[in-house]
């Protein structure tokens, strides 16, 4: 633009009253604030596009062939008065030793030279089995 414009602006507001000042102001200030939510809008309009066009369409295409080779059928389903539960083991003794023996076996696989055996064990007051091995604090 010509520096010949802008002095002709520049003018033309120097000699404007107050009021048509401000509703010049008022009228620039609309059309920003209207430029900036229509650009907004059409951003917001190509996220959603993106979105469809990147994450529903093949997540719905996927879904639809996993869903396919997925399916199974199940026949022969006991029931639960059929399936067996498991006692709980009477021994304590077997189930410290077979610990212990997992333990050693580890350390040995991993070359680890720790001296380790269990030299007493007692039931704790907690919950019993895993569950309160947390709250637990005789050690």
């Amino acid at each position: 633009m010509y520096i010949a414009n802008y002095r002709s602006l520049l003018d033309a507001a120097t000699t404007m009253s107050v009021s048509e000042r401000l509703l010049y102001g008022l009228q620039v200030f609309v059309i920003g604030i209207c430029t900036v939510f229509i650009v907004l809008a059409i951003l917001w309009g190509v996220m959603a596009l993106f979105k469809l066009f990147f994450y529903t369409i093949p997540n719905n295409k996927k879904n639809v062939q996993k869903g396919d080779a997925n399916v199974k059928k199940v026949e022969n389903i006991p029931s639960l008065e059929e399936i067996p539960l498991a006692a709980p083991p009477a021994n304590d003794t077997q189930l410290i030793a077979v610990i212990t023996a997992a333990i050693a076996a580890y350390n040995d696989s991993c070359g680890n030279t720790l001296p380790f055996r269990v030299v007493s064990y007692r039931r704790t007051a907690g919950a019993g089995g895993w569950n309160g091995a947390a709250n637990d604090t005789t050690l």
